[in-house]
């Protein structure tokens, strides 16, 4: 109960800055009687592998396992996570600075491993600070360095200890902390603090009623400065508004009683008076205590509809006992089942759009709801991403049909059609399966055809000589005709231009069949299948694209402008490998309205 009867919000941060890819990850868990926050500095250069997000993923499962505070157990986690960072280095050796921040809601300990910091804000004034394992850090220590000058100094992330390090690990692990309400902690890797001192994070904590205007200020005094280039950039805010109280209650009655023994006859009889009031108050909080029981278990066993009615009675019983802080929680609970039964409904009714911003908006409540049912819902969301694919082949392979474009139609109807069937989407397979089979019938009865017309050649063998000659000729013709059309593929097929390429091809393969050069035909078949291939490629590359235009636009709605720009130029990025130029010029378009915006926002222009 430590958790519910305490208060801790917690809101963070996390850009890529000046960089493609953010390196840095945050994740916390708040379980019933312990919490833990995490925050993680990839420093390595490993473009495919995530040592952060290694790291904290790491330790949040070993700490979900069997929650602690004790020393021993830190180290534990913090070895775990550098075993699995050497374990999972392929291309380059993975290595990551971590810090962790422990609490069982009274106290806290932190433990750290290189340069992402902790601190701790009380009353106004920084109380706690963790310090960096870096040569800079030695250096401030034997006073050959002064303190303001340790984030600018050249060796800063000049490491002695890391996670992903052979040698043994030598982590700082800090004594337990006692927690005051109204305390502030921050979580910062170097994006932060390299470019806003300590002072300039207590300006940003001043008058700040909540986390997330914490991290509203910090980001803007950050972005105020317009650093040349601006490492990943995480900050972690944690508000402690309310600490668990152990009321002990026995022990205070039995001091009352020792103490004020001429007053007990008179509470007594007060006490008699109320006591069936405070004894049904009793019984409506267990009862509200039980139906949240009963919730999580029925959560745990994928009920979300039985577990919101159990959440919507102890949210009125809350609501009816006036407990403000419980029912705050609970509803937090009850909305998250209450997304998710909706997007289940969107999903069962096939509106899959519908059912996948459900999904979307469930993941982001359950990061304030102990990431109740994420598996569910990261499970849900992909099989409805996988439904939204499938149509999105059979609508792209229908649009091939109409450009003639057979071959390509026809692989996009196969794997629709595989796709449906592993993700039991009977109808979209039985459809995809049903237009195969008329492509197979109408490519039948056009073998049969062509047959037909041979044998029709064969039975014309009695020519004159001037007739042959003139044959001859034509099918020479006919011969240069080819080889230009297919050199003309080649040249199409070198610059990208792979529909132009697969049309050159085709009509070269139609002129050999007509004037009987059959291995040439059968040579321009296999460039045919490749060119395909090609196109197929450029067609999964533009679906993953349009899937981040997707994403961007969502996130230009919100306003989130800067992560909508890195997804306009990550969509750009692929479609000028697929040397999709229409497409290249509606994302320049957006990215130039992003800058437009941004232009505005900056401090010059207000």
């Amino acid at each position: 109960m430590r958790k519910i009867n305490s208060k801790f919000i917690t809101t963070f941060i996390s850009e890529s800055g000046s960089f493609l890819q953010n390196k840095d990850y945050f994740a916390f868990v708040e379980l019933d009687k312990f919490a833990i926050y995490v925050i993680a500095d990839g420093i390595d250069n490993d473009a495919d592998l995530d040592s952060a997000k290694i790291a904290v993923s790491s330790i949040i499962s070993n700490f979900s396992e069997t929650p602690s505070m004790r020393k021993g157990f830190l180290k534990k986690l913090l070895n775990k996570a550098n075993r699995e960072l050497i374990d999972q280095s392929k291309n380059l050796r993975l290595k990551a600075s971590l810090t962790i921040v422990v609490t069982n809601y009274v106290k806290i300990r932190y433990a750290f491993v290189g340069n992402t910091r902790f601190c701790l804000f009380r009353e106004g004034f920084l109380k706690y600070k963790s310090q960096d394992q870096s040569l800079t850090q030695q250096l401030v220590d034997k006073e050959k360095v002064q303190l303001d000058k340790l984030a600018e100094h050249e060796e800063r992330n000049n490491l002695y200890c890391y996670l992903g390090q052979d040698e043994n690990l030598t982590p700082y692990i800090s004594k337990k902390i006692k927690l005051k309400n109204g305390d502030i902690i921050t979580l910062l890797t170097k994006g932060i603090w390299e470019n806003i001192d300590s002072s300039e994070m207590r300006d940003g904590l001043v008058e700040a009623t909540e986390s997330q205007e914490v991290i509203d200020n910090v980001e803007d005094m950050l972005l105020s400065k317009q650093p040349k280039d601006l490492e990943n950039y995480t900050l972690g805010v944690i508000f402690i508004d309310k600490i668990y109280e152990n009321p002990k209650l026995k022990q205070k009655i039995k001091k009352i009683i020792l103490t004020l023994i001429p007053i007990i006859l008179i509470l007594a009889i007060i006490f008699s008076v109320f006591y069936f009031k405070n004894k049904k108050r009793t019984e409506q909080i267990n009862e509200m205590n039980y139906c949240i029981k009963n919730a999580s278990d029925y959560i745990e066993d994928e009920n979300f509809i039985r577990a919101n009615e159990e959440y919507k009675n102890a949210l009125d019983l809350a609501k009816k006992l006036k407990l403000e802080d419980k029912r705050s929680d609970i509803d937090k609970y009850f909305k998250l089942t209450e997304t998710i039964i909706n997007a289940d409904k969107y999903l069962q009714d096939s509106k899959y759009q519908e059912a996948l911003d459900e999904y979307l908006n469930a993941k982001q409540k359950g990061y304030y709801a102990d990431n109740l049912g994420k598996d569910y819902i990261n499970e849900q969301s992909n099989k409805t991403n996988q439904h939204i694919l499938v149509l999105d082949l059979l609508k792209q392979a229908d649009k091939k049909i109409e450009f003639e474009d057979i071959q390509g139609a026809k692989q996009d109807y196969t794997i629709a059609r595989d796709l449906a069937a592993k993700i039991f989407f009977k109808e979209a397979k039985q459809e995809a399966q049903d237009k195969l089979d008329k492509i197979n019938e109408d490519e039948a009865q056009k073998q049969k055809e062509e047959k037909e017309e041979e044998k029709a050649l064969e039975e014309e063998q009695a020519k004159t000589d001037e007739e042959q000659e003139k044959e001859a000729k034509e099918k020479l013709d006919a011969q240069l005709n080819a080889i230009e059309m297919a050199k003309k593929g080649d040249v199409s097929y070198s610059i990208g231009s792979y529909h132009d390429s697969k049309m050159y091809y085709i009509m070269a393969q139609e002129i050999y069949k007509q004037i009987g050069m059959y291995d040439f035909s059968d040579e321009l078949e296999k460039k045919i299948l490749l060119t395909d291939k090609k196109i197929q490629e450029s067609t999964v590359k533009k679906a993953k694209a349009d899937e981040y235009i997707k994403d961007a636009n969502a996130k230009f709605d919100e306003g989130s402008l800067n992560e909508a720009k890195i997804l306009y130029l990550f969509a750009k990025d692929i479609y000028e490998e697929a040397k999709l130029d229409d497409d290249i010029k509606k994302v320049d378009e957006k990215i130039k309205v992003i800058n437009t915006l941004i232009d505005k926002k900056s401090p010059q222009n207000l």
